[in-house]
Order: structure tokens, then sequence, then C-alpha cells
């Protein structure tokens, strides 16, 4: 078990030390050897764990993937439980790119994109919890309409679905094209409350 947990230890090292070189210079700068200096190992040793550098950069992006888990969860923490509402719009609001390491990862994502269609190993993890999240999306809007909050012309399947491509979109546009977080926040937000508005902002109204 220990020696397992090391192994588990020294990639995730070596995934930092990539990410650290795609803050500073884009996903072009990065190389077995460029990692193995990074992370002030050799390189055997980073050979040892990736035998290519998209077997590097697909264990990073699950280590991303990881630690953008955990500052959902920590959002949450402070959340009402059993709140799916509020779990959306953290999960929405995580994908948006207010953290620069989730911008990173959204910039390796767009450059891994391109050959998710004949590598199957890469759709995968470009696709990874896509399923559940999506569910979740529609879910909120479903309980919202089911609750009266929203009028008929509102489809759940089609609406939580838009939701979830907005949020990607606007995380690209930030990442890439410069769109300031707090417009972007404000344009999910708006599309967030007219199809899954707060209960309580709801409530106020009536």
């Amino acid at each position: 078990m220990p020696r397992t947990a090391d192994h588990e230890q020294n990639r995730t090292v070596l995934s930092r030390a990539a990410w650290d070189l795609i803050a500073r210079g884009g996903l072009e700068s990065v190389s077995l050897r460029t990692v193995a200096a990074q992370a002030g190992v050799s390189m055997g040793r980073v050979q040892y764990y990736f035998a290519t550098k998209d077997d590097l950069l697909l264990y990073a992006l699950r280590d991303a993937h990881r630690r953008m888990e955990q500052r959902i969860a920590a959002r949450l923490s402070i959340e009402p439980d059993d709140d799916p509402r509020a779990a959306l719009v953290a999960v929405l609001d995580e994908l948006l790119g207010s953290d620069p390491e989730t911008r990173d990862a959204i910039r390796v994502h767009l450059a891994f994109a391109a050959r998710a269609r004949e590598d199957e190993r890469l759709a995968e993890v470009l696709v990874e919890g896509d399923d559940e999240l999506l569910a979740l999306a529609v879910h909120v809007v479903a309980s919202a309409k089911e609750a009266g909050r929203v009028g008929p012309d509102v489809d759940p399947s089609l609406d939580g679905q838009a939701l979830w491509v907005l949020a990607r979109g606007l995380g690209t546009d930030v990442a890439l094209y410069r769109l300031p977080i707090e417009r972007a926040r404000a344009i999910l937000a708006h599309a967030v409350a007219r199809v899954a508005p707060d209960a309580k902002a709801h409530g106020s109204h009536d």
C-alpha cells in the first residue's frame, strides 16, 4: 500500500510541474524533458511514470478535474445541505474559469478536442463526469418547472443542456478571448434565473 501511494504522489508531483509550465508558457512548453527540469528529477523518472507527453497531460487533466471537484465541494460546504440548485450554480461557476488552473485546463481540453474523434482514451477524459452534471442541470430546471417558478415554455431537457453548453462556452471565452469573469458570471446568472430561479427570490416576488 505505501509503495502504491508513493507512486501516485510521484505522478502528482510531475502533474503539478506540467501545470506550472502550462501556466507560464502554454501547452507547447510541456515536454517530458521540461517537466523533469521543472520537477527537479531525471528524465528517466518522468519516463518511468509517463511514456509519452500525452500520457502525462491526460493524467494532469484528471488531476485538475479532482481539484476542481475539491473547489466545488468547498463552495458547497457553506451552502444548505440537499440543495441541487446551489450545487449546479457552483459547478457552472467553476466551469467559467475564475480559478487560473481551470483556465489552463480549458486550454488543454481544447488542444486535445480535435484529436478526440480518433482517440477513445482522449474522448473519455474530455467528457468525464459530463453526463452526471448535465443530468443535474436538467433536474434543477425540471424542479423549477414543477414548482411553478417558470413558464410552460421552459423545457427542462433543452434548457438544462443550454445552461451546461453556455457555461462551457463562457469558460472558453474567459480562457481564450479575455472575457471578464464578472461579465461571464452575469451572463450565466441571467440564464439560470430565467429557467431555474432561486426559490427564495421567486417567493419574495409573490
